[in-house]
């Protein structure tokens, strides 16, 4: 896999991140053959010709009904059916190792000092339907010969996604050493203690503890990444205008994300980093860097982030 020469610097902006981990995406060239049944969702790795003739749709035998690289929707596989194709080729899709770093992390049943890992098992689920082939592991303790074992054994995977980290860790020294910290935050509020890595000629996602600030660096970053492997369209969220009933606080030295809970045609900000916060919110308003934060009154657009294509 080959991309740009990894610098080690201390903060770039999103743009930034997006293109340095984007250099890094070339599309998955392994295939699958699968049943039609469970095609929707995947990309096609050939283009598909018809071995029935479909008076209705104007196609005939041979005809091609999708080119390569269409992903498949609910209604094209109805197509594809009325025109004899039972089974397709398209692209494996990308492999994403997703570990939780931290002490006191279990998977459930947590007993004093203790808490159930959320961050990485909820991500988990985001990059299944994103198009991601996951493999979700235990949470590793910050100990450096575990975390240092921990991310060699997933560079078999096109992409390391790591949670519970922060500039300065023992996990990013670990990082540094197996490779190139390319930057050590992405200027983004929450999250802004994001980071990322090449080891191996492996995209590293370096994400903070915070479910929220986890969410918006998944969604940012791990959400186009996964796309340009699997060679997919990167479809924008939904969004829809609100009049917002309370101002919004951001740091205008960064792009900030603020999630809103949604009633009618009004958003109210939510605080918080927590598990909770990520739960409720109905949207989230994006308010770029250097400018002013919109007021109570105004009307903002709130984007859909649990809209998953």
């Amino acid at each position: 896999m080959a991309g740009a020469s990894p610098s080690d610097v201390e903060e770039c902006t999103l743009e930034t991140a997006r293109r340095q981990l984007g250099s890094y995406a070339a599309p998955v060239d392994r295939t699958d053959r699968i049943p039609l049944s469970v095609a929707v969702g995947r990309v096609l790795a050939t283009d598909v010709t018809a071995n029935d003739r479909i008076p209705g749709a104007d196609i005939a035998v041979d005809d091609t009904v999708f080119e390569r690289g269409h992903q498949l929707r609910p209604a094209d596989v109805g197509l594809l059916k009325a025109a004899g194709v039972n089974e397709l080729l398209v692209r494996q899709r990308p492999q994403v190792g997703i570990v939780p770093t931290g002490d006191g992390l279990v998977e459930r049943d947590a007993g004093p000092d203790e808490r159930v890992e959320t961050a990485g098992f909820t991500l988990a689920q985001y990059a299944d339907r994103w198009g991601g082939k996951v493999t979700y592991r235990n949470a590793v303790a910050d100990d450096a010969p575990a975390l240092r074992m921990a991310v060699q054994r997933d560079l078999t995977r096109d992409i390391v996604v790591l949670t519970g980290t922060e500039p300065g860790d023992t996990l990013r020294e670990v990082v540094r050493k197996l490779g190139d910290i390319v930057a050590d935050r992405v200027a983004i509020a929450p999250g802004h203690e994001t980071g990322l890595a090449v080891v191996q000629d492996r995209p590293v996602l370096l994400l903070p503890e915070s479910p929220v600030a986890a969410r918006v660096g998944a969604v940012q970053l791990l959400r186009p990444l996964l796309k340009g492997f699997g060679d997919a369209p990167l479809s924008p969220h939904p969004s829809r205008q609100a009049t917002l009933t309370e101002p919004l606080d951001t740091d205008d030295s960064v792009r900030s994300f603020v999630p809103v809970a949604v009633e009618g045609e009004t958003a109210t900000p939510l605080s918080g980093t927590d598990l909770a916060t990520a739960t409720r919110a109905d949207g989230w308003v994006t308010v770029p860097a250097d400018t002013l934060a919109p007021a109570g009154g105004d009307t903002v657009g709130v984007v859909d982030w649990d809209y998953l294509p």
